[in-house]
This record gives structure tokens, C-alpha cells and sequence, in this order.
């Protein structure tokens, strides 16, 4: 059955999403802000438990995640009602939709990388390396704007270091940050690597690669990260991560 999620429901949302953190990380950003960003979320039950979820973002954006099969005729009827501009999620999910004739192209968007080897002792941190701290957010944001088109609000990475979720680290010029990198939603198993970005002022210097060794070699777990930069890719695979899936865009 697929219906609306009631408010008392959110936590069984956010459970199901955390269950695969690595293809769900702009959905658990969307529950965890701290102003609503969201409309609705649909949601299909089976035996009492919750097994797919649709999100409406106040953007227009769709955002869909299953865990296994789900209704696609039930979810391909309820996208059909809906006013939207896109729907977002892994391609290895969402090509369910594919010749439903809902969406008129797919646009390919982020690569979505794991890292499985453990071994961590062949890094060392480099020296100018050093953890991000609250008094660094300010300077951390200047770097994200110079970079990035959208980053979580400093009031989010603030409260991700004081709960312990996630940690970072960073190279500065004097007080000026080049280069930084975060984790997220940390785990025993596992964490996200996010927010990895070099000044453009600074680039090519192996400066992101120094700070994603270094978080390499705190973090002894599957670590997993997201990138649209093939250039970045291939620093990526040399530092042990494989892409698993693909983000994928489907346009209304």
C-alpha cells in the first residue's frame, strides 16, 4: 500500500534511507535540515514495514529510494498526479521507471564510489594537514561558495561536529582554507566522504588528495563518496574507490 507519511512516522523514513547512506545522502540532508524543505513523503508498506519512500521537495524535486522491489505501477500513478520538475536517485533503482512514459530524458549526474580496503597504514598524513574546528566553518563556506553550486549551511556542518557525526579536515594559507574535506553520517561500519574541494587558486597541488588520505587513515571502515569531476575520479580510483552506482536525473 502506498500512501502519505504522517509526521509520526518521519524516524521509519529515516531508517529506511540510512539503511544505504552512500545513495541517499541529499535525502537525509532534506530530513535533517533545520527549516522544512520538504512537502510530502509517499510512502509503500508491506506488513507494517516501510520499503519505498517518495519525497516531494518545496523545489519541485522528486526524491525516490527502495529498498528491494516496490510498486512501480502504484509509484509510476502517484509521480503522474504530481506537479514536479525532476526526480532524482540511483540509477540502479530508478531505471524501474524507464518507458513509463513519465519523464521525457534522463540527464547522468554523480558517480557514487566505495572504498572496501580497510588498509589505511599505507598513508601518512601530510604535514599543513589539520581538523577542521567550529571557528574554521566561516572560512570553510568562503571555500565551499568558490566551488560548489549548493553545500549543506555552516548551522549543519556545525551541528554534524558537535553530535559527532562527522569530522573534518582542511589545509590553510595563512587563515585562508585551499583545500578541505568532510565525513558524514559516520558509522562503525562505514562513513561518506563530502564536501572535498580545492581554491581554484590552488589547484593541481594534490592538496584534496593529501586531505582524503587523511581522512582515510582516521576513518578504519568502508568509506564511500560521491563525484561528477572525472578528473576526480581518477584520483579517487587510485586512492582504492570503485563506482557502485550512478545518480541519475529524470526529467519531467
Amino acid at each position: 500500500m502506498i500512501r502519505e507519511i504522517r509526521k509520526d512516522e518521519i524516524d521509519q523514513v529515516y531508517n529506511l534511507v540510512s539503511f544505504d547512506k552512500a545513495r541517499n545522502y541529499f535525502i537525509l540532508l532534506t530530513l535533517d535540515g533545520n527549516i522544512d524543505l520538504y512537502d510530502k513523503i509517499y510512502g509503500q508498506w508491506e506488513n507494517d514495514k516501510l520499503i519505498a519512500i517518495l519525497l516531494r521537495r518545496k523545489s519541485g524535486t522528486l526524491q525516490f529510494y527502495a529498498k528491494g522491489s516496490f510498486d512501480i505501477q502504484g509509484f509510476t500513478k502517484l509521480i503522474s498526479t504530481l506537479d514536479y520538475k525532476t526526480m532524482i536517485g540511483p540509477k540502479s533503482i530508478l531505471d524501474a521507471f524507464n518507458n513509463k512514459s513519465i519523464f521525457t530524458h534522463t540527464v547522468e549526474g554523480a558517480f557514487i564510489s566505495k572504498r572496501e580496503n580497510f588498509d589505511s597504514d599505507c598513508y601518512d598524513i601530510s604535514p599543513g594537514v589539520q581538523s577542521i574546528r567550529i571557528n574554521d566553518l566561516e572560512n570553510v563556506v568562503n571555500l565551499y561558495k568558490k566551488v560548489f553550486h549548493s553545500f549543506p549551511s555552516k548551522d549543519i556542518m556545525e551541528d554534524k561536529i558537535l553530535s559527532n557525526r562527522g569530522r573534518g579536515v582542511c589545509i590553510k594559507k595563512g587563515k585562508r582554507i585551499i583545500s578541505a574535506a568532510q565525513t558524514d553520517y559516520e558509522t562503525k561500519k562505514g562513513a561518506l566522504i563530502v564536501g572535498v574541494a580545492t581554491d581554484p587558486d590552488f589547484k593541481n597541488q594534490g592538496l584534496a588528495t593529501k586531505c582524503v588520505k587523511a581522512l582515510i587513515k582516521d576513518l578504519n571502515r568502508e568509506l564511500y563518496l560521491q563525484y561528477d569531476n572525472l578528473d576526480a575520479g581518477r584520483i579517487y580510483d587510485k586512492l582504492g574507490f570503485k563506482s557502485i552506482d550512478r545518480v541519475r536525473h529524470y526529467i519531467r
